[in-house]
């Protein structure tokens, strides 16, 4: 895609982090941008602001667990804009940190269910419809570094490769059908997001019980997690940079889109130790991006 002006975006998980950071990057380059998020008053609070501002965006409270959540999205981007050129599947949260062993069916649940089934959902969904226009289009899919490299276990880290994996298909498959439309992967680095608080927007009914847990081991649990969170604040690059490095991305058809390249040295331990039949190594923190 070329010429982005006056193109018609869908974002998942807009209202803060990265989407929001694409979505005002798109605005600000001409764009109408549907922000999509479940975090209701975030949501109106952040496309008010960008209403304010003079650009067009348009807030769609969105489940992206949920199919039908998704054709709702897809109806209102429609009877709003008229079509959609760019989806940016971006929606994500963390969670199920530990061994596996350790984790829960709910963890699973929740995590499997918005970082990747929400991607799964919004390509079925979305699309079928950006074909049929015939207009040139671009699927963004939110993986990570993570998504990577590899490392202890984690239920996120399996999440973001199955996003790359997933979007590697998906490229192919939209090039077999010459397809106007492409498609990319995004694998940020440290972000200054509020992802560590993805507790916030978790369904009540996929909680973990506490019980077993005392009520120090819960305090500093979560005292790890406000640490954690503050380092990404500290830390991180700044959404907005991100929104850019994903314009230039459609605009100049790239498919592995990374924000950090020198997080690549962890990628390449990883393929390394795969092209030599060796057993993965654990992630060395003292090389950054691992």
């Amino acid at each position: 895609m070329k010429d982005v002006e006056g193109k018609v975006a869908v974002i998942t998980g807009a209202a803060s982090g990265i989407g929001l950071g694409m979505a005002e990057t798109f605005a600000n380059n001409g764009m109408k941008v549907m922000m999509a998020d479940v975090e209701e008053e975030a949501l109106m609070r952040e496309s008010r602001r960008l209403n304010d501002a003079n650009l067009d965006v348009t807030p769609c409270l969105t489940n992206v667990t949920r199919v039908e959540a998704l054709e709702n999205l897809l109806a209102r981007a429609i009877e709003t804009y008229g079509k959609v050129h760019v989806l940016c599947n971006n929606a994500g949260v963390a969670g199920g940190g530990g061994p596996i062993w350790a984790t829960t069916a709910n963890d699973w649940q929740w995590v499997t269910g918005v970082n990747l089934m929400g991607v799964v959902h919004g390509i079925r969904i979305f699309v079928p419809h950006m074909l049929s226009h015939g207009e040139a289009g671009h699927v963004v899919n939110t993986s990570s570094i993570l998504g990577l490299t590899t490392g202890g276990g984690s239920i996120y880290d399996v999440t973001k490769h199955a996003v790359t994996r997933l979007t590697e298909g998906l490229y192919l498959d939209l090039k077999a059908e010459n397809a106007k439309i492409s498609a990319s992967v995004l694998c940020p680095g440290l972000i200054a997001t509020n992802i560590i608080r993805s507790q916030r927007n978790r369904p009540k009914d996929l909680t973990n019980d506490p019980h077993g847990f005392s009520d120090v081991a819960l305090s500093e649990m979560m005292q790890r997690r406000e640490q954690m969170h503050q380092h990404f604040q500290d830390m991180g690059m700044k959404p907005l940079e991100v929104g850019e490095i994903v314009l230039d991305a459609i605009i100049h058809d790239k498919f592995y889109v990374l924000t950090h390249p020198e997080m690549m040295a962890g990628v390449r331990r990883r393929f390394d130790a795969v092209l030599n039949l060796e057993a993965p190594k654990p992630r060395d923190f003292s090389v950054i991006g691992e």
